[in-house]
């Protein structure tokens, strides 16, 4: 039997690769998502999943909308990585499809009372989360798994120290990382080890089905961002890595077993996630990449 999955998105390029790595794989069924301002604006961020959900003909997976703001500080957006709209330069039809409710925290909480046990799967910061944790503690208790894209051991993306998803709201990281729930954690090194370029992506999605199209269109926006910082046209699918960790354990090639603190000050370590003495996460390493693209293949190819 699929594992219930519930995704928790600021869905921008690689979140939307990533929500249909959950739809396809056989591993999961997803029973909802919600929605947060993060690589873009809340109301992008709804319409993109709705928009998504009905392109690939699942319209009836339920979206509840969250958080359009962080815990404390003012929003921090990435639409210069994500495009104005958060994917890109696709364009996807408009879908009469819209949110079932504009609480993300009551979502959650009926979601995962109907599916006690269920993983879920944090994309963006962690927002939505920690109110739900804040309002209905009961959850804790009934979240098999809580799998998170965010966090840097060494390196940020945003920051020297600080990894974006963390750095938009590290008051609600904090709260989550002190809910006693099951945590795995994926931060931006063991993601940055998925780098492509268009022919090892073009290999690993392909363009004869439809969604594997649509991955090669999203991440156009990504080659040509990069092309022009860095001089070389390649992207880390850095929620695709956090979804295969859900999906398939076996995608980890190292990990270890330890603690982060958050940095909290409004300083220059702001949302920094630092290794700390403790036990009780399970973090993320390195990624068997080879087992990543074979993943991959099957969900976009087949």
């Amino acid at each position: 039997m699929p594992t219930p999955f519930i995704i928790d998105t600021d869905c921008g390029i690689d979140d939307a690769v990533a929500i249909l790595m959950a739809l396809y794989h056989p591993a999961a069924e997803v029973v909802g998502i919600t929605t947060l301002s993060g690589n873009v604006k809340r109301e992008h961020v709804t319409r993109n999943v709705c928009d998504l959900l009905s392109y690939v003909d699942h319209s009836d997976i339920p979206v509840f909308e969250g958080a359009d703001r962080p815990l404390v500080q003012d929003p921090v957006l990435a639409t210069s990585i994500h495009g104005p709209t958060g994917l890109g330069t696709v364009d996807l039809p408009e879908s009469g499809k819209a949110p079932v409710s504009a609480n993300a925290a009551a979502g959650i909480a009926e979601m995962l009372q109907k599916h006690t046990g269920a993983t879920v799967v944090a994309l963006g910061p962690l927002t939505n989360i920690a109110i739900t944790l804040n309002l209905y503690p009961e959850v804790a208790e009934r979240i098999g798994s809580l799998v998170i894209m965010g966090g840097a051991l060494h390196t940020g993306n945003v920051t020297r120290f600080a990894e974006f998803n963390f750095f938009a709201d590290p008051e609600a990281a904090d709260v989550v990382f002190r809910s006693g729930v099951p945590l795995t954690v994926v931060p931006w090194e063991a993601c940055m080890a998925s780098r492509m370029n268009r022919e090892r992506l073009a290999e690993a999605v392909g363009n004869q089905a439809r969604k594997g199209k649509l991955v090669q269109d999203l991440q156009e926006w990504i080659f040509r961002f990069m092309e022009k910082r860095y001089g070389e046209a390649f992207t880390a699918l850095a929620d695709p890595v956090a979804m295969a960790v859900a999906l398939d354990p076996n995608v980890v090639w190292a990990r270890h077993d330890g603690y982060l603190k958050l940095e909290l000050g409004h300083n220059a370590l702001r949302g920094a996630s630092v290794p700390w003495n403790g036990s009780g996460m399970n973090i993320i390493d390195e990624l068997d990449m080879e087992a990543f693209v074979a993943m991959l293949q099957e969900v976009f190819t087949t």
